[in-house]
């Protein structure tokens, strides 16, 4: 029988908005995001890759009947699952 590699998952918010002020600074937003990546690799996690999901609520007084979306961008890592035996004291 060949062992299978376990895998945990973690998620993680990525910035919803990123204000550059200007085309030339886009650079700035990827450096956001490059940023959180390289911070959760030298935790071990590998990046897997990023995926994004909306919220509605419902409106407020002000809103009229419009519910409020917001997009969400979560930056996916994994990482080899430590087995109960693999485990240190």
């Amino acid at each position: 029988m060949t062992d299978q590699v376990q895998f945990e998952y973690q998620c993680v918010a990525g910035p919803t908005v990123i204000a550059i002020g200007k085309k030339e600074n886009r650079a700035q937003a990827v450096a956001e995001y490059q940023t959180i990546i390289n911070r959760e690799a030298g935790k071990g996690w590998e990046f897997v890759g990023i995926d994004e999901f909306q919220t509605s609520e419902p409106p407020g007084c002000l809103q009229g009947n419009k519910p409020i979306i917001t997009i969400f961008k979560m930056i996916i890592f994994k990482r080899p699952k430590v087995a109960p035996n693999d485990a240190k004291p």
